[in-house]
């Protein structure tokens, strides 16, 4: 089982790299911009699909220019089902991004593996609306293979300008179950945080390489990284909130 999902997700990730390079190219020069500008990447998500902005957040070796939206019922954490509910309330992205200070200078990446339901699309449309560059992490095979379930009639792949494939099949899990009619093994975590962390480690080369000393966090056990980091704190704090 261990190889079998090893396998699997060596397969999937050597495709991104090879199939996705030039959205990922095209969601870090938005990415790039964004911080050259002042501005800050917002990452949402719902379900475990927030996980991906979890782990851009504050991290170490990744740019201090994001800014997840975790402070919500959207999230697994304060209730599984409710989160799933509350992903196909309409109002309810459009109420909680109100609230997240993006900018027109701003990033906006919104992560969905099906990319049909009412939160993922109302959310990129909401940041179009702003003027914020939109960027998705979706399955162009399993949301292509669903119908949208949301007033707007769209997936978030038609909604966002640059759509990276996380190459997760219909159902997330890849490892069939022989007899239990069940798969087990989801990928579009690992795919998805492989690409974002991608995304912004391409930013930050591209930030160096025009000239700008990317805002990268260190880890805190290295020297000198308290008062690198306090520099970063006070610069972001005012656009981060959870900061």
């Amino acid at each position: 089982m261990i190889k079998k999902y090893l396998a699997a997700v060596r397969e999937l990730l050597e495709r991104i790299a090879e199939e996705e390079a030039e959205p990922i190219g095209r969601a870090a020069e938005l990415v790039a911009q964004a911080v050259q500008a002042g501005g800050v990447l917002h990452v949402v998500g719902a379900g475990h699909s927030a996980m991906v902005g979890e782990e851009l957040f504050y991290r170490a070796g990744g740019l201090a220019a994001i800014s997840p939206l975790l402070d919500s019922d959207i999230t697994v954490s304060r209730g599984a089902e409710r989160s799933t509910a509350l992903e196909r309330v309409e109002g309810y992205a459009r109420v909680l991004l109100s609230h997240a200070g993006i900018q027109p200078e701003d990033a906006v990446l919104v992560v969905s593996t099906s990319g049909v339901n009412t939160f993922p699309v109302e959310a990129a449309l909401y940041a179009r609306e702003v003027g914020a560059s939109t960027i998705g992490i979706t399955s162009v095979t399993y949301s292509t293979g669903l119908p949208p379930r949301n007033p707007y009639g769209k997936r978030l792949l038609e909604v966002v300008k640059v759509v990276i494939d996380n190459k997760a099949p219909p159902g997330d899990a890849v490892i069939p179950l022989e007899g239990q009619g069940a798969a087990v093994a989801p990928v579009s975590t690992l795919t998805g945080c492989f690409i974002a962390n991608a995304v912004v480690a391409l930013a930050a080369e591209r930030l160096a390489g025009g000239g700008t000393t990317p805002p990268i966090w260190l880890s805190s056990h290295l020297p000198g990284a308290d008062r690198h980091n306090a520099e970063l704190l006070t610069r972001y704090r005012p656009r981060i909130r959870l900061l």
